[in-house]
C-alpha cells in the first residue's frame, strides 16, 4: 500500500496499480462476491474459489485478510478520484474546483460502489488493523483533494486539508442520503451550493 505520509506526489499514485493480475483477480473476485452475498461472504476460501486460483493466494498477494479487504475498499473508487485529480490538474486553477465537485458528483452517482462500501465499513470500525488501513486510505483521499486544490490559491496547506476533510465527509454523506433516498433527492443542486460555499471560503482565505 502507498504510504499517506512523504512526498504528495507519490500519494497520489494509486495504493492498487502496482498489483501482481493474480492479485487483481482476487480483488475483482471479492467485489463479485461482496456485491451478491455482503461482508460474509468474503472468506479466503470462497474469494480464491472465485478467483480461480489457490487459497493460499490471498496471503501471498496480501499478507493478511486485513490488507486485503482494505485493497477491495480503495478499488471501489480509487481510479476516479485519480481520474478526478489528473482532469483538475490540467484544468486553469480557477476551473479546478468545479472539476473535483463534478467528480464528487459522478462518485455519489457510483450507488453499487458506495453500497458495497458500506457493507464493509461496520465491520472495518470494529477491526483495529483493518481500521488503520482504511484509515491510511481515507488519509489518501485527502491528499487527492488538496493536490487538485493546491493551485487554486495562496491557501496554507492547513487550510487546503480542512477543505480537503469536509469534501470527503460531504462525498460519503451525501452517497448515503441517496441509496437511502435514490429517486426523492436532488444532487444538483446540493452540489451547486457545495461549490459555491467552497469557491467562496478559497477566495477569503487568499484575501
Amino acid at each position: 500500500m502507498t504510504p499517506v505520509n512523504g512526498d504528495r506526489r507519490e500519494t497520489c499514485e494509486s495504493p492498487t496499480a502496482r498489483l501482481a493480475p493474480t492479485a487483481r483477480r482476487l480483488v475483482a473476485a471479492a467485489r463479485r462476491l461482496l456485491a451478491r452475498g455482503g461482508y460474509e461472504s468474503l472468506t479466503v476460501e470462497a474469494v480464491a474459489a472465485e478467483a480461480g486460483v489457490y487459497r493460499d493466494a490471498v496471503r501471498y498477494h496480501f499478507g493478511s485478510k486485513a490488507a486485503f479487504v482494505a485493497a477491495v475498499v480503495d478499488s471501489l473508487s480509487h481510479d476516479q478520484s485519480l481520474n478526478a485529480v489528473a482532469e483538475t490538474q490540467a484544468q486553469e486553477p480557477g476551473e479546478r474546483v468545479r472539476g473535483l465537485v463534478a467528480a464528487d458528483r459522478q462518485l455519489v452517482a457510483d450507488r453499487a460502489a458506495f453500497r458495497d462500501f458500506f457493507a464493509l465499513l461496520p465491520h472495518v470500525v470494529l477491526d483495529e488493523e483493518l481500521r488503520e488501513r482504511v484509515a491510511a486510505l481515507y488519509e489518501w483521499y485527502r491528499d487527492l483533494y488538496v493536490e487538485g486544490l493546491g493551485d487554486t490559491t495562496t491557501v496554507a496547506d492547513e487550510a487546503l486539508r480542512g477543505y480537503a476533510c469536509l469534501m470527503v465527509a460531504m462525498t460519503d454523506g451525501l452517497a448515503v442520503q441517496k441509496l437511502l433516498d435514490p429517486h426523492g433527492l436532488d444532487l444538483e443542486p446540493l452540489f451547486g451550493l457545495w461549490e459555491s460555499m467552497l469557491r467562496a471560503a478559497l477566495l477569503s482565505r487568499r484575501a
